[in-house]
């Protein structure tokens, strides 16, 4: 059978989904993923036998999203394949997939996840529900069950065998290995000899950032004592807010302002003595790679994109508001932004002796905030969906500019 496997998302997203891409290959299926960046450089390396094609446009901006058909490029290499099966996003749909739906008229058949979860937000889409009933198969899953495992019970699905639970492994190559060399050398840094991070602020990580001051605070309290070096990981943007943690005085290279290609960053994951950081996608390259992780989490897609093994530990504030999908109803996400620096360094005295097993330091909600927070889940629920109309109300206005009866 030949299946299109659709995942626009983050490099996270691909990498949890490895598992089941391997199964299917294993099964005999031939395949083609389409991935954005940096997913794409990642996956044309791990599956070199399998056609790999990138997603032009962010299906996330709201200037594509209004957009009639901003994937026609992606649509023209999907019915080139002649798939048998499409198999959509990680959990429910996005715009990417919508589209496609609507293009295609489901003449070929979608598989994907669906819940009866009454909390789960429409995200990107129309409605999620109602467009995962055409799934063919569909695997009902609730909200939080951990992406890796969606994926297995999917891929299941998918090939009739109850596949096994399988982490995600991450082998870099040998020129990405001399490159990441090279690098450490550049710095008088030794392999294996310093921790690999990713924690600067930028646009669009509201919802994951524990905030520079206390990254700052964490690392100048903590790493002098350890004596190992911090290799930070980031983007271009990324670069000025990692410049002020640094300033705390311990030991550190900043790389974000010429990032390494993924493949090279997956080796500088893998020769690292772990990963300290926010959740992110280096986070996960860094897991696939078998090194212990400390993460801070907040609670958008909370125990969905955990990392997928041990050694790791996971910090964070328990909500009540949890499974928001990034639309925090409040002015502070307390979630991610109350976390102590006490806890953290709680969980970093722990760092290292949890053998293979995922911990999760949760630091419980303190009483003021509780108090000033407590909704039902209903109520965020309604809300958000009185947001969704309106966007949706403002999305058919936009498209009128496309219909033949508008007047100049």
């Amino acid at each position: 059978m030949r299946i299109t496997i659709s995942s626009p998302d983050g490099l996270g997203d691909f990498i949890l989904r490895m598992p089941m891409i391997r199964a299917l290959l294993e099964a005999g299926h031939e395949l083609q993923l389409l991935l954005r960046r940096p997913a794409l450089d990642l996956a044309s390396g791990v599956f070199p036998d399998v056609e790999c094609l990138g997603i032009g446009a962010d299906p996330y901006h709201p200037e594509v999203r209004r957009k009639r058909n901003p994937f026609r490029a992606e649509h023209e290499a999907i019915r080139r394949f002649r798939p048998d099966l499409y198999v959509a996003a990680l959990f429910a749909l996005n715009f990417f997939d919508e589209v496609w739906s609507e293009a295609d008229r489901w003449r070929i058949p979608v598989a994907g996840f669906s819940t009866a979860d009454p909390f789960w937000p429409s995200g990107t889409i129309t409605d999620s529900l109602a467009l995962s009933k055409n799934f063919q198969p569909r695997v009902e899953v609730p909200v939080e069950m951990p992406e890796l495992e969606k994926n297995r019970l999917l891929g299941s699905a998918i090939t009739g065998i109850n596949l096994s639970s399988c982490a995600p492994r991450l082998v870099p190559e040998g020129s990405a290995l001399d490159s990441a060399s090279k690098i450490l050398r550049q710095h008088g840094i030794s392999e294996n000899g310093y921790w690999i991070a990713c924690v600067g602020s930028r646009s669009g990580l509201r919802m994951k950032d524990w905030g520079e001051e206390n990254w700052k605070n964490f690392f100048s309290s903590e790493l002098p004592r350890d004596g190992r070096p911090v290799v930070f990981l980031g983007n271009e943007k990324e670069w000025e807010s990692i410049e002020r943690i640094r300033s705390g005085g311990f030991v550190s290279v900043n790389l974000a302002d010429n990032p390494p290609p993924i493949p090279i960053s997956l080796a500088l994951a893998a020769m690292s003595c772990g990963y300290v950081g926010r959740d992110s996608g280096v986070m996960h390259l860094a897991c696939a790679a078998g090194r212990p992780v400390l993460a801070t989490f907040g609670g958008g897609h909370w125990g969905r994109f955990l990392p997928s093994s041990g050694p790791a530990i996971v910090v964070t504030q328990s909500m009540p508001c949890r499974q928001c999908d990034f639309e925090c109803p409040h002015e502070r996400p307390h979630c991610i932004r109350d976390i102590s620096l006490s806890t953290m360094q709680q969980a970093w005295q722990h760092f290292g002796s949890t053998g293979q097993a995922i911990k999760i330091f949760e630091q419980d909600c303190p009483a003021d905030v509780l108090l000033a927070v407590s909704r039902a889940p209903a109520d965020y629920a309604a809300g958000r969906k009185r947001e969704i109309r309106k966007s949706e109300v403002s999305k058919r206005r936009s498209l009128l500019q496309f219909l033949p009866f508008q007047k100049k």
